[in-house]
């Protein structure tokens, strides 16, 4: 009982925390409410303590930390010269914090000793504040191209056998299309995060139940046809296939780029996305063809979970995207 007033104490102050650096009228108020934001989800990260755990939490910490002295120090100088390219420079240690390109190595190393609740959380709601912080540098154009550019970076999640690593990896993609997104409309923004954030809750519980940590674990399951179905039709929405919901957030953005004739940033954006989808196709290689690879030890995962919920809303959401489109 204990334990659980302890978790719902740190993440109720975590999303304080959050809700104080979006609501702040200067940019010291903001970073006050990051700092606030690290020191409460640091507990959160060992709920489970272990020794991957500790490692990766100690990389967070020093990471952020080092992003926010960073922070501190434009913040300094933009209030006490007021230098007009300081809007500029700003965006580095968001981007540390956002672990988007160039400074996303650490996400993938750090993401594999946390458990799935920690995952999660780090993958959609540490996100807001430092987007929404990013929304008010009024960065021209030129910027989130070369951003954009970066994110080829991203393909070495091919060779990776770790899921953990390939939804780090499928965060960091999706980040830079909400990235362009907060730029251009916060409403588009929110629909992309709301949309991306429950695919990634449903994908979460399922490899929770099943404690699938690695893509080969998938073959010594003797899964059913309805958990195919809804792990592909998951797997594809995150893919952003039509007409899934997945691709419902980026049809949005791609609309929205077309109309500002934007057309060099969606070009970047749709590559990267066509290039990412061989370590999403990986994850169905097992799920599509049956090995009857079955060992004892195994046995015990076999459960018979109701996943009906999830499979409604996987039609729902294809039902539901299919008229928007038509």
């Amino acid at each position: 009982m204990n334990l659980n007033l302890t978790k719902i104490t740190f993440i109720t102050l975590m999303m304080f925390s959050s809700m104080m650096a979006i609501s702040s009228s200067n940019w010291l108020s903001m970073w006050m409410g990051l700092e606030l934001n690290l020191f409460t989800f640091i507990p959160i990260l060992n709920f489970k303590m272990s020794i991957y755990s500790i490692e990766s939490t100690m990389k967070y910490f020093l990471i952020q930390a080092f992003a926010s002295i960073i922070l501190l120090m434009f913040m300094i100088n933009k209030s006490l010269f007021f230098m007009i390219q300081v809007n500029m420079m700003m965006i580095i240690p968001l981007l540390m914090k956002l672990s988007l390109m160039p400074f996303h190595l650490w996400m993938p190393s750090m993401i594999e000793g946390l458990n799935w609740m920690s995952c999660f959380l780090l993958m959609t709601w540490q996100k807001i504040t430092p987007m929404i912080m990013i929304s008010y540098l009024n960065l021209n154009k030129s910027m989130i191209f070369i951003i954009t550019l970066l994110s080829l970076n991203n393909l070495f999640g091919m060779n990776q056998n770790s899921i953990r690593k390939i939804l780090a990896m499928s965060s960091i993609n999706n980040s830079s299309w909400m990235l362009i997104a907060i730029t251009m409309n916060e409403n588009l923004w929110m629909n992309y995060f709301l949309i991306y954030s429950m695919l990634n809750m449903l994908m979460i519980y399922i490899l929770w139940m099943y404690k699938i940590n690695y893509i080969n674990q998938l073959k010594f399951f003797n899964f059913n046809f309805f958990f195919k179905l809804n792990m592909l039709m998951l797997i594809f929405s995150i893919m952003g296939l039509p007409p899934m919901l997945g691709f419902l957030m980026k049809w949005m953005l791609i609309k929205t780029l077309i109309y500002n004739k934007m057309i060099m940033i969606l070009i970047m954006l749709i590559t990267t996305a066509i290039l990412n989808l061989y370590f999403y196709l990986k994850l169905t290689y097992f799920l599509l063809f049956n090995f009857n690879l079955f060992n004892k030890w195994f046995i015990q995962n076999k459960k018979n979970n109701n996943f009906n919920i999830i499979l409604f809303m996987n039609f729902f959401s294809l039902f539901f995207s299919s008229i928007i489109f038509y």
